[in-house]
């Protein structure tokens, strides 16, 4: 069939899908072999109408229908449409039970196992009073760490006991059961009890509420609604207490290497790696929509 042909034919096709009344079309075949269509058997060669046949194609009415508010069927409303399912879609929120150990020795502790970035898992202990993600140097190694160009500075950190020196950097990903959180900030201390890693604080619950039922021996994280006021799950306190954080780490060791020659390049590095934590932790922020004035 030739090229004309093929386009006779879908010109046709269309004009019969609009169609409003039924209309007979003739086809025949000349003597090369082409086929032929017309509409009337009076354009046919003499020669060729005994071949010919007539096909009736039915009418093709198209029922129009009136325009109502939210008439879901049509195109133009297939956006309004997602709009209103998802808002009268029912939040889903999810609840997860963990079980714990409840004791290091004569202690009473709640020792849950954490996985993390989805490799390494260990116990830990959930201390409702510890601020951020405590882990010690022997499960920091375990993670790599120490090899890895991803950001960590040397700093301070404090508790009852006094002062002692820290690394703080990032853990990409934190598991407790079926709660879980991404881009922990971390603080990483040269030693830990033998019973437990680490202490998981509040940065990594406050995107659950939870409880402990000391029957079951389980903590229940469940998950809260997402709050607009709390993009990534941390509010504009928590946003700005870090991004201030590392801003001041950064400005003392620039101080540091301006007043310490000897040690500049050590302190320089240091400055390096505060950048590349902020990296991190503002494409972290863009990821949720923190806002810029948060940063």
């Amino acid at each position: 069939m030739s090229r004309e042909v093929v386009i006779v034919l879908v010109v046709m096709l269309c004009s019969f899908q609009s169609a409003t009344f039924a209309r007979d079309v003739v086809k025949w075949t000349d003597e090369t072999g082409q086929l032929h269509f017309s509409d009337s058997m009076d354009s046919v060669p003499h020669r060729h109408r005994g071949q010919a046949k007539v096909e009736t194609f039915k009418e093709e009415r198209t029922v129009s229908r009136p325009r109502v508010e939210g008439d879901r069927s049509r195109p133009d409303n297939q956006n309004f449409q997602r709009v209103t399912e998802a808002a009268g879609e029912k939040l889903k929120l999810q609840s997860h039970e963990v079980p714990f150990e409840a004791y290091e020795g004569d202690v009473q502790r709640v020792i849950v196992s954490v996985t993390f970035n989805d490799s390494v898992t260990v116990p830990m202990v959930i201390d409702t009073g510890a601020p951020g993600l405590v882990i010690s140097g022997q499960l920091a190694k375990k993670l790599g760490i120490f090899g890895r160009d991803d950001g960590m500075v040397l700093t301070v950190t404090g508790g009852i006991g006094g002062q002692t020196p820290a690394i703080r950097t990032f853990i990409d990903k934190v598991q407790v059961g079926g709660a879980k959180d991404s881009v922990i900030p971390a603080t990483v201390v040269s030693t830990m009890s033998p019973a437990w890693e680490g202490l998981i604080g509040m940065d990594f619950m406050s995107k659950y509420s939870f409880r402990i039922d000391p029957v079951k021996q389980v903590v229940v994280f469940e998950e809260l609604a997402p709050d607009p006021n709390s993009p990534g799950g941390h509010n504009e306190r928590w946003w700005r207490r870090l991004f201030k954080e590392f801003h001041s780490l950064r400005a003392a060791w620039r101080i540091y290497a301006s007043q310490n020659h000897q040690a500049a390049e050590f302190a320089n590095r240091q400055v390096g790696e505060v950048d590349k934590l902020l990296s991190k932790l503002d494409r972290h922020a863009s990821q949720n929509a923190v806002p810029q004035a948060w940063r």
